[in-house]
């Protein structure tokens, strides 16, 4: 009994209400539909950084209005680091598992610790993420992927496909946007790229 009324119990159910609110509040929005982060797009982003978000918080009047955040999100991306996102940020949410821990993934392009732009997607809670083809090849290590998200590849890609390549330049030439690129949130790189068997 004792410890049922201890100051950290109390704090830790008071976290969870707290949090349960700040979801319930997000997924309750009846604004605009949710917009996918992985659909093929025109607009670029230069993402710096990709990483799992294990708890979504919000105040009560967060909602997203014409891209924009209206009110304050709060991704908590691990044991010391939560991202916020300010009122007037752009951005796009399609994590239809908000509520549920570790079940989404922020891409978010920084200045500082500032959020520029982002984007919320839902993913299983593992080391990496599957993200679109990789459309075009650019200069000091980065790549420009078919949803428009410009991020950072490994010196060494692997490509795994029953045609064999003989560079990652051939591989996108040949596979174009029939293809995946997985993305490691420890090395904050594209490791591996993978083409789409065709069906039947």
């Amino acid at each position: 009994m004792r410890q049922f009324i201890t100051l950290r119990f109390w704090m830790s159910l008071l976290a969870l209400v707290g949090l349960t609110v700040g979801v319930w509040s997000i997924v309750s929005d009846t604004g605009p539909p949710l917009i996918s982060g992985l659909e093929s797009t025109s607009e670029e982003h230069r993402i710096d950084l990709v990483a799992t978000v294990y708890a979504v918080t919000a105040n009560s009047d967060f909602k997203m209005v014409d891209g924009a955040v209206q009110g304050e999100l709060r991704l908590i991306i691990d044991g010391t680091r939560t991202m916020v996102v300010k009122a007037g940020t752009p951005g796009e949410i399609n994590c239809p598992q908000l509520a549920e821990v570790a079940r989404c993934v922020v891409a978010a392009d920084l200045l500082g610790d500032a959020v520029l732009w982002f984007s919320l997607i839902g993913a299983e809670p593992r080391a990496t993420v599957v993200l679109p083809a990789i459309r075009e090849l650019r200069d000091e290590g980065w790549v420009l992927l078919a949803n428009g998200w410009e991020v950072q590849r490994s010196s060494v890609v692997e490509r795994d496909c029953p045609d064999d390549t003989t560079s990652l330049g051939e591989f996108v030439r040949r596979f174009g946007d029939e293809a995946t690129s997985t993305f490691s949130f420890e090395r904050q790189q594209v490791v591996k790229v993978t083409c789409i068997a065709p069906s039947g």
